[in-house]
C-alpha cells in the first residue's frame, strides 16, 4: 500500500506530466500512458545527495510516460530515488549501451504518513547509462548533480526478462 501511495506521488511530480495535450471544456480528459519495465539483479551503489545509503532493493523500474520522460528508479524499504530526463535524448553508444540525458532527480518516502510536500524534486545534470537487461551482469548506472549533491545508482541485472505493464494517469 505505501509503495502504491509513494508510486502516485512520484507519477503526479513526474517532469513533463503537465506537457500532455489538455483537454478543452466539453471535452473528454486526456489519459496519459506510462509504461513500467522491472528488471531483477542487485543493486551495488546508492547515493543521496552525497551520502552513501544502504538497503537497496533488488529490483530497478523504468517508467516511460507518454510525454517522453523515463524515469529510473532505485527503491530502498524507505524511498525512492528517480532520476528522470526526456527519453528522446538518449544515445546508443554501441548495440548493448544507451545513455540518456537526466534532468531531475525526485526523491520520495515510502513509509509513514506520507504526504506530497515529503517528496523532494531537483532539478539535475546527469546520465543514465544501461546496456540491455536480459544480459546477467549487464549494468544500469545513473549519476546526477544538484544543489543538494551528488545522486547515484548502480544496478546489475540478473538476466532474467523484464517485466512490462502499462497504465494510465488521470490527471
Amino acid at each position: 500500500m505505501m509503495l502504491s501511495l509513494a508510486l502516485g506521488i512520484l507519477l503526479a511530480a513526474a517532469p513533463g506530466a503537465d506537457a500532455a495535450p489538455q483537454a478543452k471544456p466539453g471535452e473528454p480528459e486526456v489519459r496519459k500512458t506510462a509504461q513500467m519495465v522491472t528488471v531483477s539483479g542487485k543493486c551495488t551503489k546508492l547515493i543521496h545527495a552525497g551520502l552513501a545509503v544502504d538497503g537497496c532493493k533488488p529490483i530497478l523500474m523504468n517508467l516511460n510516460y507518454s510525454t517522453g520522460v523515463s524515469a529510473y528508479w532505485f527503491m530502498t524499504e524507505g524511498t525512492i530515488l528517480s532520476f528522470s530526463g526526456d527519453g528522446s535524448y538518449q544515445v546508443e553508444q554501441d548495440p548493448d549501451a544507451v545513455v540518456q540525458a537526466i534532468e531531475r532527480v525526485i526523491r520520495a518516502a515510502t513509509i509513514g504518513v506520507l504526504r506530497e510536500e515529503d517528496t523532494k524534486e531537483e532539478t539535475a545534470v546527469g546520465f543514465c547509462r544501461f546496456g540491455n537487461p536480459t544480459i546477467k551482469g549487464s549494468t544500469l548506472e545513473c549519476l546526477a548533480h544538484t544543489q543538494a549533491g551528488r545522486y547515484e545508482g548502480v544496478f546489475v541485472t540478473d538476466g532474467s526478462p523484464p517485466k512490462l505493464e502499462a497504465f494510465h494517469v488521470d490527471q
